[in-house]
């Protein structure tokens, strides 16, 4: 890394954390997904009893102790990420970083790595901790637990942050693309929560099935899984079918950042 780049990605890392919401708000997002993720195994636990044995062979308590808390928690990761860029826009600083790093290809490069990396660590707080108290959880209301050593528990586990770092970077991407947070982050709520989640419900079966397997974070959501659906896509297939598609995003937010005015 050489030292100007070094340098500046020193800088976004002091813009991010002395903007006096930004670490709350995302320490926030950890026990959002912790907690929530604790009522839903609790919740599943409590269910697993009453299944049917097929339904109790589809159980995946890795899954069920992140998944739950990561529906909501990844709105307040995106969203940061929108703001990484979105709060220099209206304040008018992001004249003043152009100016002090007039290479906008390395200003938005220290942009995307500092908190691509802040999410992705956070990430990883968020899903160990909601795996091991999920866990708990599971096991205290009756069901079947994993541990690190099974097959894909811990690929699931490690996946999930890196989820989080891509849905973060998908956040900066918009923040760029549409430069006003409301409209950065409606779009990553339609895109991440509303297409995926209520979405299928309300299209004909045959799209709403595709949008279950193929949809960028529905697709990337099955590294998370250790019980695979045939029906579905590969774990890492599908990872890979989110990033590209956040790659997609970012490279058309530095094709734009670089050829319009600030």
């Amino acid at each position: 890394m050489s030292a100007a780049f070094a340098d500046t990605i020193r800088s976004e890392w002091t813009k991010f954390r002395t903007i006096p919401a930004n670490i709350p708000t995302l320490l926030s997002a950890v026990a959002l997904m912790v907690g929530a993720g604790a009522l839903t195994a609790n919740g599943a636990a409590e269910n697993y009893q009453a299944n049917s044995q097929a339904a109790r062979a589809l159980f995946d308590p890795t899954y069920i102790s992140m998944y739950g808390g990561f529906l909501f928690a990844q709105i307040t990761v995106g969203a940061l990420g929108v703001l990484m860029v979105t709060h220099e826009y209206a304040t008018g600083l992001i004249r003043t970083s152009a100016t002090v790093v007039p290479r906008r290809g390395r200003l938005l490069t220290a942009k995307t790595a500092t908190y691509g990396l802040v999410a992705l660590v956070m990430g990883w707080v968020s899903s160990f901790g909601a795996y091991f108290l999920g866990q708990t959880v599971i096991g205290a209301g009756g069901g079947p637990t994993a541990t690190l050593g099974q097959p894909g528990v811990l690929r699931a586990v490690v996946g999930m942050g890196l989820i989080w770092a891509l849905v973060g970077l998908l956040g900066v991407a918009l923040g760029i693309l549409l430069r006003a947070t409301m409209a950065a982050t409606t779009v990553l709520v339609a895109v991440n929560f509303i297409i995926p989640v209520i979405g299928p419900r309300l299209m004909p079966d045959a799209v709403g099935e595709w949008v279950t397997t193929y949809w960028p974070i529905s697709a990337g959501l099955q590294i998370t899984t250790t019980v695979q659906n045939p029906d579905r896509m590969p774990p890492w297939t599908g990872l890979g079918v989110l990033a590209a598609f956040t790659a997609v995003l970012l490279v058309a937010a530095f094709a734009l950042f670089r050829s319009r005015d600030t």
